[in-house]
């Protein structure tokens, strides 16, 4: 029966389904939403936040889920890399306004939300990263700061803003 909950609550989160998490709240509870008991399975905010869906993300963070913007798999990967790594800017910022760590590095790979950003060259999401104070000098298991792999990847436009 779990897994068939957890299978729901993966299609509505990562759909931005909110009419159907609603009713799998109302059927369920919000612990069993969230899908954070397993710290090798992605929440589904961290869905929500990977799919670009504001108003999924906004009802997860809010009452009655109370999704925790810092959860963090195994790996340390949290819905703000999820989002940052899909270039979805304002979730990256509705994140950090809810309290998500702009710094916080993967473990043992050292991605912070910046280096997935930069990686596909998603400048916006930079710009909201930067803003909310992420640090361009963190260092990633490569040795290189955001910048760096920007370059690495050839995001042009992306080496200019982090190196400005």
């Amino acid at each position: 029966m779990t897994i068939e909950i957890d299978e729901a609550v993966r299609n509505a989160a990562s759909a931005g389904n909110v009419a159907a998490l609603k009713e799998l709240v109302a059927l369920h509870g919000p612990i069993l939403v969230r899908l954070d008991g397993d710290p090798t399975e992605l929440t589904a905010l961290h869905l929500a936040s990977a799919s670009g869906n504001v108003e999924a993300v906004r009802f997860l963070l809010g009452s009655p889920v109370q999704a925790d913007p810092c959860t963090a798999r195994n790996n340390n990967f949290t819905p703000l890399h999820a989002a940052a790594m899909q270039g979805h800017a304002i979730i990256c910022e509705i994140l950090i306004g809810a309290g998500a760590d702009a710094n916080v590095q993967t473990d043992p790979q050292g991605y912070a939300p910046l280096h997935s950003a930069a990686f596909a060259g998603h400048v916006d999401a930079i710009r909201v990263l930067l803003k909310h104070g992420a640090d361009r000098r963190l260092v990633n298991y490569r040795y290189e700061q955001p910048a760096d792999t920007a370059q690495r990847t050839r995001q042009v436009e992306a080496v200019r803003v982090l190196q400005t």
